[in-house]
């Protein structure tokens, strides 16, 4: 019975984890300086949240590699006890970084990707409620889409934004998915490299 049980959970997790990346969306008018520093557009019409205007500089999210957004060293530091692993979600290609086997009752999964299949105020849009913030003078949008799910997008770069989609496995001592999966966001904006 407890393996039914588990792995309904297991099921469950993965169908809302999947559910948080697809979408598709607009992209919101924006201006780049000669510094390369964007000052994009802080209203935002399509998706009802008005962003801060990017201060910092345009970021490249062209990667060889999704798993180098982070290193596995900064995601141990952050929790992770797992291997980080490249995958595919909804055409988007990225990477998974994991704490706790899948199927134990403890430990969550995150996929930190670029997007460029549909623009921010459309990511926005699909995940009413969030909160936003600024990292580095970079605008990041966080919905909290249940008590174990966080969906968040940084507004880094002209043609995309980074994605960072989260959950936690429900157990007693889970932590907030929102404040754990932007420790992700943060590193990752970081990390990435100036367009």
């Amino acid at each position: 019975m407890r393996n039914t049980v588990t792995t309904g959970i297991s099921l469950f997790a993965g169908i809302l984890l999947l559910a948080g990346c697809g979408g598709q969306t607009d992209q919101s008018a924006q201006d780049t300086t000669n510094t390369g520093t964007n000052t994009s557009t802080s209203t935002d019409n399509a998706s009802g949240v008005d962003l801060p205007e990017r201060t910092a500089p345009t970021k490249s999210l062209k990667l060889d590699n999704p798993c180098s957004i982070i290193t596995q060293q900064q995601a141990r530091e952050i929790g992770a006890d797992r291997a980080p692993y490249a995958r595919t979600s909804n055409d988007r290609q990225g990477c998974s970084y994991q704490k706790g086997e899948v199927g134990s009752d403890s430990g969550w999964r995150v996929f930190v990707a670029p997007d460029f299949e549909r623009t921010l105020p459309e990511a926005i849009k699909t995940h009413p409620g969030g909160n936003k913030k600024e990292i580095a003078g970079y605008p990041v949008y966080a919905a909290k889409m249940s008590s174990v799910d966080c969906f968040s997008v940084a507004d880094v770069a002209e043609d995309g934004f980074l994605l960072v989609n989260g959950q936690v496995r429900p157990s007693q001592n889970k932590p907030e998915p929102c404040p754990l999966f932007t420790e992700f966001a943060k590193t990752a904006i970081e990390d990435l490299p100036n367009a």
